[in-house]
């Protein structure tokens, strides 16, 4: 059980929030811009922390392999989620089995750590499970294809109205964990992309399915793309800026 998730149901009903994927376009993206906002971010997203001191993000989720010793990078990725979860300003969630990589001197005591969470692998071309989206967080959160897929399952437990995807690029190209990383808002950012053909389809497919929630559950909900560059089609395309 997710009981850390339970006192958030319905808490933004009828609001805005934006969802910050870590894409190439989030280096043209005035972040200050939303310093009253709403808003989701992920894994590495502490390295652009300097160049928007105004903003921090309101909630933080971190679920990634990449702070595993098994990982050539882990140090570089634990930095940058101890910067994270160490903001005043922002609530993290983080999934408990990286609780010995995260945190493992206790020192981040406002940490929420949660417990439940399936990763079901997308096939070899990208294709994904409708278990893929839980309706229920406290049951159980899923993390298949991307850390934002659980920030849209709790856009669908919080009861925001009107969610907007900043970053949300798509458009992977082939990186081995490079310090040349194409995929990113930094050059060091440091990820894999082995496969990108499916990387773009699972990504694509994770975003299609959780509309398809929302419009069967919380038809009201309107979503937009506002990342500058993007090929992420199944939302409208509106102006960040505007």
């Amino acid at each position: 059980m997710n009981t850390t998730f339970a006192e958030y149901k319905d808490r933004h009903k009828g609001k805005k929030v934006f969802l910050i994927g870590n894409g190439p376009s989030l280096a043209d993206t005035d972040l200050d811009l939303i310093k009253d906002e709403i808003s989701f971010a992920m894994n590495r997203v502490s390295l652009i922390y300097n160049k928007n001191p105004d903003w921090k993000p309101t909630y933080y989720l971190f679920s990634s392999t990449n702070v595993m010793p098994s990982k050539p990078w882990h140090r570089e990725w634990r930095s940058s989620v101890r910067e994270a979860v160490s903001e005043s300003r922002t609530t993290s969630f983080v999934a408990s089995k990286f609780r010995s990589d995260v945190d493992p001197e206790g020192i981040f005591k406002d940490i929420k750590w949660f417990d439940s969470m399936s990763e079901i692998k997308p096939d070899l071309q990208g294709n994904i499970h409708p278990a893929c989206f839980s309706t229920n967080v406290v049951e159980r959160i899923d993390k298949t294809g991307t850390t934002m897929n659980l920030a849209l399952q709790l856009c669908y437990h919080m009861g925001f109205s009107e969610v907007i995807l900043l970053g949300a690029d798509l458009g992977w190209t082939h990186d081995t964990g490079t310090k040349s990383d194409p995929n990113h808002f930094v050059k060091d950012y440091v990820a894999e992309i082995v496969r990108p053909e499916k990387t773009n389809n699972q990504m694509r497919n994770i975003h299609s399915l959780a509309l398809a929630y929302f419009q069967k559950d919380k038809p009201d909900t309107a979503f937009y793309n506002a990342s500058v560059k993007s090929v992420l089609d199944i939302y409208p395309i509106i102006d960040f800026e505007s």
